[in-house]
């Protein structure tokens, strides 16, 4: 995942000692995501001295492509993000010099508007002297910013800085600095045209004309009538028989296929977009090209619905040859005398493996218990985490910043042989179709955690495409009431009913059970 930076100061370069240190420690994070190049560029725009940066991982085409972007007419363009559009670029070919050359030739609200992947970027337009800047319609790549009486500073990570005090750039709409004027446009996405960020009194913000998104904006003003959806009941003691006859169901089966092509499509392209060789033979053995048989893909394994189905699906996708690791985090509970990991997520995880192991017996599955001792945890939390997730600081934000940050090390003990191992897998992959509301307003900051590891995080789950069908769908549809399911064999008449429960989890349940994976947590 790259970094990307832009400093803007006004009058010339006059950074305090103690500004310039902060903003040399932001580079050493952003170095941290993307540590196979860094390019700079410094120039006078109007009354304003900038300065672009742009740190890369290698994780599209067969040679780096060096940020920033330049051309002949001094457009600049910073990326980080993965473009999904069906042929929008050839395997071989990277994606980021096929936006640049869209936004200088169609705009950037076009170029955006037509996008589905994650992203976030800086755009510097020469011929209205203007810096464009956002994150995508669902807001999944970081972008920090900082806005003082004489400099604006936006880039990927930030830290805890005493000179700078950091927010997230909303992911609404895009913005537009006008340089000269220094005023600020703000273009919402259609569907959130009602709203505009909080005025500075550094820059005024201007709100403009509103950004339609050619998918997202399909099905913004839907409504669904939960009246369309009957209840369904089914009176069985059996399990086997209580879902089969859910899938028999001629309302119910569509929309799990539907789900399921959808998902299926989404980890299709994410785990085939990338280079086909790993972390180590990128840099070390290039005799490998144009590809190498060890592991390139990374899940965070809890063993639940989620992962499960995400491996499963993986499977699919993956070259039979190439081993698929399971990052399996445990946290060591400080209230116990004994050192003990057996977590529930690590009886979770072993159970739903024999699964994996059953159901995709030629697949190397590399099931990697990583330990994290309390005091290891408390350390790393205060030195390193709570600078990478910041300005968001809730305990909900600091769970899946630390769980991530020591899966992306991607170090920790073979439950196979029971070795130590380091993985050199090149992207990790996670999931969360059950918290999906959870996962938009906070998957920013554990990717921030997890980039830390020059790793790519790709959340499966929230492509455009999926995060559009839940939406169209109706919750009515894609919801059920915990007791839809037979709790023990002693239920005689267990009643499934399309009610109130996080949205997926019908959908996803179904195709577990239709897989085979009976144990994995629900």
């Amino acid at each position: 995942m790259c970094g990307i930076f832009l400093y803007l100061v006004k009058n010339g370069d006059q950074q305090t000692d103690d500004s310039k240190l902060n903003v040399d420690s932001i580079h050493e994070l952003l170095s941290n995501r993307g540590p196979d190049s860094r390019h700079e560029l410094k120039l006078n725009i109007c009354d304003w001295s900038a300065h672009f940066v742009g740190h890369v991982l290698h994780t599209q085409g067969q040679s780096i492509c060096r940020q920033p972007l330049t051309n002949e007419n001094g457009h600049i363009l910073l990326w980080n993000g993965d473009v999904f559009n069906d042929s929008y670029v050839t395997e071989d070919e990277c994606d980021t010099t096929e936006v640049f050359k869209n936004m200088n030739r169609d705009g950037v609200l076009h170029t955006v508007s037509e996008l589905t992947g994650p992203f976030a970027f800086i755009y510097y337009n020469s011929d209205e002297q203007s810096v464009w800047f956002g994150r995508d319609v669902i807001g999944r790549h970081s972008l920090l910013w900082s806005v003082t009486a004489d400099s604006i500073l936006i880039t990927s990570v930030a830290g805890v800085k005493r000179d700078f005090k950091f927010t997230e750039v909303p992911s609404k709409g895009i913005f537009k600095l006008n340089l000269e004027t220094q005023s600020l446009d703000f273009h919402p996405w259609s569907h959130s045209e009602d709203f505009c960020p909080q005025s500075s009194e550094n820059v005024p913000i201007i709100k403009k004309t509103s950004v339609r998104h050619f998918l997202i904006d399909s099905f913004a003003n839907k409504d669904t009538n939960p009246q369309d959806v009957e209840a369904y009941t089914v009176s069985t003691n059996k399990n086997d028989e209580f879902y089969a006859r859910l899938l028999a169901n001629s309302e119910v089966l569509p929309r799990v296929e539907k789900f399921i092509d959808i998902l299926s499509k989404s980890i299709k392209v994410r785990t085939e977009k990338q280079p086909k060789v790993c972390k180590l033979c990128i840099n070390t053995r290039k005799e490998f090209w144009p590809r190498c048989n060890h592991s390139k893909l990374g899940i965070l394994f809890s063993g639940g619905l989620d992962s499960t189905v995400l491996a499963l699906l993986a499977d699919k996708f993956v070259p039979p040859e190439d081993p698929i690791d399971l990052f399996n985090v445990a946290f060591q509970n400080p209230t116990k005398s004994t050192v003990n990991f057996s977590v529930p997520d690590r009886e979770t995880g072993l159970s739903s493996l024999k699964e994996l192991q059953s159901l995709c017996p030629k697949r190397t599955w590399n099931f990697v218990k990583i330990d994290v001792p309390f005091t290891e945890l408390m350390i790393t939390r205060v030195n390193h985490i709570s600078d990478l997730i910041h300005p968001l600081d809730t305990v909900l934000d600091d769970s899946l910043g630390c769980a991530v940050w020591f899966a992306a090390r991607g170090s920790g003990v073979l439950l196979r042989d029971n070795e130590f191992y380091t993985s050199p897998a090149r992207a990790w992959a996670w999931t969360n179709c059950l918290g999906a509301t959870r996962d938009i307003a906070r998957s920013g900051d554990a990717r921030r955690a997890g980039s830390n590891w020059a790793t790519l995080w790709r959340q499966m789950s929230l492509a455009s495409a999926i995060v559009t069908w839940v939406a169209t769908t109706g919750s009515c549809a894609t919801m059920a009431d915990s007791r839809a399911r037979p709790t023990s064999m002693s239920d005689s008449s267990p009643t499934f009913c399309l009610c109130i429960r996080p949205k997926g989890a019908t959908c996803q349940t179904l195709y577990r059970w239709e897989l085979g994976t009976n144990c994995c947590c629900v």
